[in-house]
């Protein structure tokens, strides 16, 4: 081990995080940490997680197996679980956390050791696997967590918040150890300055590319001229003002996948106000059909009578929206409207509200979409021939649940100019106005009107029905 990478790994504190830039030598420090802790501890379980078990394999293993060659430990490598068996009992467990269903898999163990690896590309679930799936396990052991990662382009993940002693919750407090270097500090690297300047001259960078910076200096710097949103402190809110105004309309927008994640935003707009406020959105991975429509339930539990819910039933959509024909008649799913440019033209829509202080974001509640909107970015080939197109690879799922709600946001007029910010002034004209048509729809109030006759080809008036 070298310098930094040992200061880590023999800090005595419970919570410690590393955030390094590539090939720093994070992964191979934390091999070391989990294997000390397994040989000390005869007959414990060592913990190391990923986004999911494949990459959580492939970067772990590599490191152990060197270790193994070099040292001789007589390691053994599960093919099946990816689990690493220590001759003395122990073994190093092997876990993916995309989704809580997985996270839950952890419960119950008692590790010595945890690692968290990659941290950057956690979602908003990273606060429940922390504060209810891993801390628990840590009393037996008094076992340190350890969260390695290298820096993104969003200001939203919980990595960050981390790494910049911001509270991952309002609730929760908790405070972390903060370590940090880069590929040029690892020994192990042969010339890594050089390589680095060759990498930045194959790529076009230049010593101020955001992308170079984080990656390879391990900087948070952020990039806003790529991606898609035009992300302002300003659209950012504590809460849902509900009290301003009584005619607040709420949408449901839905993004179905069954390879994918299905992602859910809930919104709320005023035509008084002329304002909407995205309530909550966020991504949920591994739903079967059944358990996305037993979600929808319960978002319709948690809210007033929806006037929308606007799903994706194309594509992966499609098999549960006929499973819902079923097992959940009630939801009434209006497909989304698609058409040629309808996602440029609807970013760009959303963009203006963002702009005219429009469109708020109950931050709390919306930490799956604010990272989203922090790092999916137009695809630069198909700008290069005119066209405009999200970058593929690129979690956009609740980016997308957002889009289709926005397509049944009635915040401005048929002409397309803003209608009237406040209420109208008591006493003006149109004030009586408002007062008449609230007066008229009171005297008609269940009142059903017979239909008008029809005018039938021959020339004669008939009743219906005749």
């Amino acid at each position: 081990m070298f310098g930094p990478q040992r200061d880590f790994i023999n800090d005595k504190s419970r919570l410690k995080v590393a955030c390094c830039s590539r090939r720093a030598g994070k992964s191979h420090g934390v091999a070391l940490a989990l294997l000390k802790a397994g040989f000390e501890n005869p007959g414990s379980f060592p913990l190391y997680i990923n986004m999911n078990r494949a990459s959580a394999k492939g970067i772990i293993w590599p490191a152990l197996k060197a270790i193994d060659q070099e040292l001789g430990l007589d390691l053994r490598f599960d093919n099946t679980h990816g689990h690493i068996y220590l001759p003395n009992g122990s073994a190093i467990m092997v876990y993916g956390a995309g989704s809580k269903r997985e996270m839950d898999k952890m419960r119950g163990l008692a590790p010595p050791a945890i690692c968290l690896d990659e941290a950057q590309n956690m979602g908003s679930d990273m606060l429940y696997l922390l504060t209810e799936v891993l801390m628990p396990a840590t009393f037996d052991y008094k076992a340190p967590i350890m969260v390695t990662g290298t820096p993104s382009n969003s200001r939203h993940s919980p990595f960050y918040k981390i790494c910049h002693g911001e509270q991952l919750d309002e609730r929760v407090k908790i405070g972390w150890s903060v370590h940090g270097w880069t590929m040029v500090d690892n020994p192990h690297i042969p010339d890594a300055e050089e390589q680095r300047k060759f990498f930045m001259e194959q790529m076009g960078w230049s010593e101020n590319t955001p992308a170079f910076l984080r990656e390879l200096h391990g900087l948070w710097v952020f990039d806003t001229d790529r991606t898609i949103f035009n992300s302002t402190e300003e659209m950012l809110v504590d809460r849902f003002p509900k009290e301003l105004t009584s005619d607040w309309k709420y949408i449901l927008g839905v993004d179905l996948g069954t390879k994918d994640p299905c992602a859910f935003t809930v919104m709320a707009y005023s035509r008084l106000l002329c304002h909407a406020y995205v309530l909550e959105s966020y991504r949920e991975p591994d739903l079967s059909t059944i358990e996305a429509g037993v979600e929808i339930d319960k978002i319709y539990e948690r809210y007033p009578p929806f006037s929308h819910t606007v799903v994706d039933s194309g594509g992966q959509g499609a098999s549960f929206v006929k499973q819902w024909k079923t097992s959940h008649p009630h939801i009434p799913a209006r497909p989304v409207e698609k058409g040629k440019d309808s996602v440029d033209m609807g970013i760009s829509i959303i963009n203006a509200d963002i702009r005219a202080r429009k469109m708020y974001f109950v931050e709390k509640n919306c930490q799956d979409l604010l990272q989203e909107m922090d790092t999916v970015q137009w695809d630069e080939k198909a700008e290069a021939v005119g066209k405009r197109v999200v970058k593929r690879g690129m979690h956009d799922h609740a980016m997308d649940s957002f889009r289709y709600a926005c397509t049944k946001l009635k915040i401005h007029d048929t002409t397309g100019m803003m209608i009237h910010n406040a209420p109208p002034t008591k006493g003006s004209p149109e004030h009586f106005e408002a007062m008449r048509e609230k007066a008229r729809a009171q005297a008609f109030k269940g009142v059903t009107f017979k239909p008008m006759p029809e005018y039938t080809k021959v020339g004669k008036w008939r009743r219906p029905g005749r």
